[in-house]
């Protein structure tokens, strides 16, 4: 079976696993949108939410229910992480350049790059009066928290490809876990925040780490070789051992993951999530 092939079997397992929570996402995200209808970055940010996975989201709606839900509603909460990825990918693509974006041109080839900018400020307001409609603080301190270090992360990947040096395996991972791991963490830990079970955020948190620093040594191993990509900086003596490298620490972390969740009492929830992580990480 070929690489393409199984990227699409794995989708389709992801979509009928999941079908019921994506579809409740969907929802939610177009709840938190409708009262916007007349902006006018209302169309061109429902172009850039087109055809997510919700992965992060769906990370969140699963902690909270494996935990047992709260008396606050996680699902704006999850609004807010996929937006916030939402906006990462619209300004990647106006670094990186790629032809397309989840098989459409990117944002900014279609709505232009002054409004690639502007949506970063309505995504903002989404998000604040988002994290403003909780009682609990955290979730609007962890959504900063998160918006912050996904800034960092990636100002030092452009710096590192501006330069073009290598990098050691420290380095990249550093990188890697400000970028993309941090939004993993806020998505486990905000869904642990806001169930019956506050006190385990913290472990959590470690959980979303781990599977946030799988889910892209996984993406970066998919790349790997491809000019421009932070892994195409890594110094190893050869694509192989680069190769061997990522696919060892990547399943390193996911059981690091599933042992945080070690002991969780059993649930539908539960199993779907742990289901996620040794299909999709």
């Amino acid at each position: 079976m070929n690489v393409n092939h199984d990227r699409v079997a794995l989708g389709v397992r992801y979509i009928r696993t999941h079908n019921q929570y994506l579809e409740r996402i969907n929802d939610a995200i177009e709840r938190v949108l409708r009262p916007y209808s007349n902006h006018p970055l209302f169309t061109p940010l429902n172009y850039s939410l087109q055809g997510g996975k919700r992965l992060r989201p769906l990370v969140c709606i699963l902690v909270n229910e494996s935990l047992g839900v709260g008396d606050e509603d996680p699902y704006r909460a999850a609004v807010a992480l996929e937006l916030l990825h939402t906006v990462s990918l619209i300004h990647d693509d106006f670094i990186d350049k790629p032809a397309l974006r989840r098989g459409l041109p990117p944002y900014y080839k279609e709505f232009g790059v002054e409004s690639a900018f502007l949506v970063a400020d309505f995504v903002l307001g989404l998000t604040l009066s988002i994290a403003s409609s909780y009682y609990n603080r955290r979730v609007g301190e962890e959504l900063a928290r998160t918006a912050i270090e996904m800034s960092h992360g990636e100002e030092r990947e452009r710096r590192l490809q501006e330069k073009g040096r290598s990098i050691p395996l420290s380095e990249y991972l550093e990188v890697i876990q400000l970028k993309t791991a941090s939004l993993f963490r806020a998505s486990a830990q905000i869904g642990a925040l806001l169930s019956s079970k506050p006190e385990t955020s913290e472990s959590f948190a470690r959980f979303g780490t781990w599977v946030g620093l799988a889910y892209q040594l996984r993406d970066d191993l998919a790349d790997i070789g491809q000019p421009g990509e932070l892994s195409a900086f890594l110094e190893t003596s050869d694509g192989q051992q680069k190769q061997d490298y990522l696919e060892t620490e990547a399943q390193k972390d996911v059981e690091k993951a599933l042992k945080e969740i070690e002991g969780l009492e059993s649930t539908e929830a539960l199993n779907k999530l742990k289901r996620l992580l040794t299909d999709y990480f």
